[in-house]
């Protein structure tokens, strides 16, 4: 299936009274608009008023393009989960995975997306394939500590089967890590003081090690980049956790302590991070996979508050934000699945905005 088709099953609220804008019209314009760089409703008007040529090769734009003040309102008609729907249809035909699949979540907060206080700016919690760096999925909360819950249902409706999930220390709960067991998948995840029992049993095991000096290196990276050298050394073991510990985690089959060196203009500092996970200590790729989970960062946050200047926005209209949002994750999963030989996504971004068969290509694989 094509985009446009898949665009089809997107629903709205709007009546058909005076339904002068057709839905998969508009959509097709935010999406081509978004990824010849506009950032804003006007942005998106004038960028459909210069194209409009271009746009209706595609699409028939019967009443022409409409107003900044029109879009903004179809895009809050928009139902969600309908335009998620088509966005994981068309991300689950395009995903080749060979190996394990690693999948991050992670939450983000829409910096600008607020109205008068900065606390109601929209967070949202995504699923990050870091193999292939497409988004998987998105949904939204209205605080941080609600991400618990919002990661958890994710993970009900993704197929997470055979995958490694990675997530930051808020999400070491109990049921979380059940959760995806049931999904047969597995997990890699922090370990800090918010769960003080858990935190104190796996340092004071590994401090146990250490002293005794009867630590393994499983892994050891020497990395070199702007003026600043980092070693990262990996341990890993089988958990010796109280009896009241094991029946509260039981899911819990390895500890992982990641120690970094870091060196920077002649000073050195060592920090060291503690993890569990519910694969074999003797699994050599744990290291690995807690690096993977900083591919959410890298991959993903910084590309849209970067190139897509996501920070900057000051969309906040309710519904709105949200698809916005969702818009702006699916033209970058386009442009990543894009092989055109350009070196990076804001290469690939400003082509799009310059050349109209370039954009044609990502959009349809022209």
């Amino acid at each position: 299936m094509n985009l446009i088709e898949h665009l089809t099953v997107v629903e709205e609220t709007r009546s058909d009274i005076n339904k002068k804008h057709d839905l998969v019209d508009v959509i097709f314009l935010v999406i081509s608009a978004i990824m010849a760089g506009a950032e804003g409703w006007q942005d998106i008007q004038l960028y459909g008023e210069s194209k409009e040529g271009w746009l209706r090769q595609y699409r028939p734009f019967k009443n022409g393009i409409p107003k900044r003040h029109t879009i903004a309102r179809i895009l809050k008609s928009v139902v969600a989960e309908s335009l998620l729907e088509a966005l994981l249809n068309w991300v689950n035909e395009q995903r080749h995975t060979a190996g394990k699949q690693v999948i991050a979540l992670d939450g983000k907060v829409l910096r600008g997306s607020y109205r008068g206080d900065k606390k109601t700016a929209l967070q949202l919690v995504t699923a990050y394939d870091t193999e292939s760096g497409l988004v998987l999925s998105q949904q939204s909360t209205e605080t941080k500590q609600g991400e618990i819950s919002v990661v958890r249902k994710m993970l009900e409706v993704l197929d997470i089967k055979g995958s490694v999930i990675t997530v930051d220390a808020l999400h070491c709960q109990r049921q979380t890590l059940e959760t995806i067991a049931a999904k047969k998948a597995d997990v890699v995840v922090q370990v800090k003081k918010n769960q003080p029992k858990l935190y104190q049993a796996v340092t004071e095991q590994f401090q146990r090690v250490f002293d005794a000096g009867k630590e393994q290196v499983v892994t050891e990276v020497k990395q070199q980049a702007h003026g600043r050298t980092e070693t990262r050394i990996v341990y890993q073991l089988k958990p010796k956790l109280d009896e009241a510990l094991t029946a509260r985690w039981p899911t819990i089959r390895s500890i992982i302590a990641v120690e970094r060196h870091r060196t920077c203009s002649g000073k050195t500092s060592i920090d060291t991070s503690y993890y569990v996970s519910s694969m074999s200590p003797k699994h050599k790729l744990l290291g690995h996979y807690i690096r993977q989970h900083w591919r959410i960062e890298n991959g993903q946050h910084y590309v849209l508050d970067v190139v897509f200047k996501e920070d900057s926005s000051r969309i906040c209209v309710d519904g709105a934000v949200e698809n916005m949002a969702l818009f702006r994750r699916f033209v970058m999963n386009m442009l990543k699945q894009c092989e055109c030989g350009l070196p990076s996504q804001r290469s690939k971004l400003k082509t799009a905005g310059w050349n109209d068969k370039f954009r044609a290509q990502v959009l349809f694989g022209l």
